[in-house]
């Protein structure tokens, strides 16, 4: 869960610090934390999750060294409230996702950006770089005041940090993608490296960069929010970071995945593929210690508003906010209690879902395409109807299909004959896979 720096922040803290902060509010979030652990549960709290208060956008936000010290300030009052009831302290959720969308795209509220700093905004000396530094400023003393003031012994502090697995559509945009993948992938985790007890990992799919944009490749299968479903995406990224920072010591949690899928055919697969992609990650060596699933129920979201549907449990919105368990709660009910993922669920899950492709129904799809197959930023009021694709995306099945340009596509028509090869009969799987405990993996002291 997450605290709303505006709400007990409503005034910018030019004086007498008292007279900015909204202490029932810190009241009633505490009162809820407890409430929480009241049923067992232990508790995750984010500091900043895009909720930049108003007050603080008006004179530019992070692009100011001054929003360091007001954001310490907001640390301090909920850490002193509550530091004795948290197990794990997120300080940013998706900050690079942040700072593009709000001081570089100009999408998110906020920002504003002129012309000039949206054109330059990637370069070392943009706006893009300018706010993530004062961001990991931020964490590295939000980092330290947490540790010296929270009177659990064992609570870890780290970050959210959003990856996606990029892919070129064409032959001409190899450079678009490194170049992308150089701007988000590592940068800030490497900035913050020493000040990490936990690398929290928010995985949603996979890419497909063209140009400045990301094309719709009409063979994949895309949420509601136009994320293409790559589980496999989920392994190789936590590989890839594994390698990178093994010289920590410290374990990584998966802090979102989830689709947005308001038919819930294709979130029981999902669920299912992705954990199976963890658990391949973890015999592998990878130290992954918790998994949480985006998310309990329908929420809403910054660009799309409450069209694209990601809970396990509905909410209907014209019937008094009454929740309706979907069939995917249920399954996850199942996973989380047996610690198992049997292959009679993920056959069922497979087979609902590709039956449905096979009677080419059709699901909502909330993001605008243009004419070229490109993506927008904003989210649709009104989805498109969009059918289900007919292709095996499960974990170790997914295909690469390498690149899709014309010049692309017709060199590997002629050269399929002679790059074809036979699939070998898959092997017996077990009946079940008994999914690694938590406690299998020590964290560092």
């Amino acid at each position: 869960m997450g605290v709303d720096w505006s709400r007990i922040m409503p005034k910018e803290p030019v004086g007498e610090l008292n007279e900015a902060v909204n202490f029932a509010a810190l009241e009633r979030y505490k009162w809820i934390i407890n409430r929480v652990r009241s049923y067992g549960m232990k508790v995750m709290l984010t500091l900043f999750h895009h909720s930049l208060p108003s007050w603080a956008g008006e004179y530019g936000g992070w692009k100011l060294e001054k929003t360091v010290d007001y954001f310490l300030m907001f640390t301090r009052l909920v850490v002193d409230s509550v530091s004795d009831v948290v197990d794990y302290w997120v300080t940013f959720n998706e900050p690079h996702v942040f700072c593009m969308l709000t001081y570089c795209a100009g999408a998110w509220p906020g920002g504003n950006p002129d012309m000039l700093e949206v054109a330059t905004s990637a370069l070392p000396t943009g706006v893009f770089n300018q706010t993530m530094q004062w961001m990991s400023v931020a964490h590295s003393k939000a980092y330290d005041y947490i540790h010296e003031h929270s009177t659990l012994s064992k609570s870890l502090v780290g970050v959210s940090h959003h990856v996606s697995f990029m892919r070129p559509y064409g032959f001409f945009d190899v450079a678009a993608t490194t170049f992308a993948n150089s701007l988000t992938l590592f940068p800030f985790l490497d900035s913050i490296c020493g000040k990490m007890d936990f690398i929290g990992l928010n995985y949603y799919g996979q890419e497909v960069v063209c140009g400045a944009g990301l094309k719709l490749a009409e063979t994949d299968e895309y949420s509601e929010s136009g994320r293409g479903v790559y589980p496999d995406g989920l392994f190789r990224m936590l590989l890839q970071f594994h390698e990178r920072y093994k010289h920590l010591k410290i374990p990584f949690i998966i802090t979102e995945n989830g689709v947005s899928d308001e038919t819930d055919l294709i979130r029981r697969p999902y669920l299912l593929e992705h954990l199976l992609a963890i658990y391949a990650a973890m015999i592998m060596g990878v130290p992954v210690i918790g998994y949480l699933f985006w998310t309990i129920s329908d929420n809403w979201e910054w660009a799309d508003g409450y069209g694209p549907k990601f809970g396990l449990v509905a909410v209907d919105r014209a019937n008094d906010l009454a929740r309706l368990p979907r069939p995917s709660y249920d399954l996850f009910t199942k996973v989380a209690t047996t610690g198992k993922v049997t292959r009679k669920d993920r056959d069922r899950a497979w087979i609902e879902l590709r039956r449905a492709a096979k009677e080419k129904k059709t699901r909502p799809f909330y993001r605008a395409v243009n004419k070229q197959g490109l993506m927008y930023a904003g989210g649709l009021d009104e989805p498109l109807w969009r059918p289900y694709v007919d292709r095996d995306w499960r974990f170790g099945h997914y295909e690469m299909e390498g690149l899709h340009d014309p010049l692309s596509r017709f060199f590997r028509f002629i050269t399929q004959p002679l790059t074809t090869r036979q699939k070998p009969e898959p092997e017996d799987e077990d009946v079940e896979l008994a999914l690694l405990p938590l406690e299998s993996f020590e964290l560092a002291s």
